[in-house]
């Protein structure tokens, strides 16, 4: 059963949906969690578990824990600044890691031929993919600080905390479309 990438990056929606429609920070930071185990299980059964399923466990595990261990400030932190920290966690993660083994190859090997997972154009690809990936979530970052600056505003709240990250989300996939779209018929696949 291949990975899907998406579902890795359930925790980050929900806890999105969650924080943004007035859940308590340690609720959303927990049902996220729980998100994250929950689509980690499918890769740890395969024996292929994925980064980004164990960023998402150990980010919202540790955002549940504060919230919930925490006084009135530590929540009210989690509440102001919990999707500019998990969403940072995440951009920090992808970029760091891309030098070694860039996430979009984690689920591009399940796609792809073994014999194409060393290959210039492979490597390339999901670096490229991983690296825009990681400027999206770093955008994100960026918006989520900005609206948390004035947790009143609804429209800078909208625009920041909705608008910029499904903006940033639908534009990334339709560069990937138009990138694979380039490639030969014989090209090796990425995630």
């Amino acid at each position: 059963m291949k990975s899907n990438p998406l579902l890795s990056l359930a925790p980050w929606i929900v806890f999105t949906l969650a924080a943004g429609n007035g859940v308590a920070a340690q609720w959303s930071a927990a049902l996220a969690a729980l998100v994250a185990l929950a689509a980690a299980v499918p890769s740890i059964r395969a024996g292929r578990p994925k980064l980004l399923d164990a960023m998402g466990v150990v980010t919202f595990a540790v955002l549940s824990v504060l919230a919930f261990a925490g006084g009135h400030g530590t929540q009210a932190f989690v509440t102001d600044h919990g999707r500019t920290v998990a969403t940072g966690a995440l951009a920090v993660l992808i970029l760091v890691t891309l030098p070694f083994m860039p996430f979009t190859e984690q689920y591009a090997r399940e796609e792809a031929p073994r014999i194409v997972w060393d290959s210039p154009q492979f490597k390339r690809t999901n670096r490229l993919f991983s690296a825009a990936w990681g400027g999206v979530f770093a955008l994100m970052t960026l918006a989520h600080l900005v609206a948390s600056q004035a947790p009143h505003n609804t429209a800078l709240d909208v625009v920041c905390n909705w608008v910029v990250p499904v903006l940033a989300v639908q534009r990334m996939f339709a560069f990937m479309k138009r990138y694979r779209a380039r490639q030969s018929p014989q090209a090796p696949r990425s995630a």
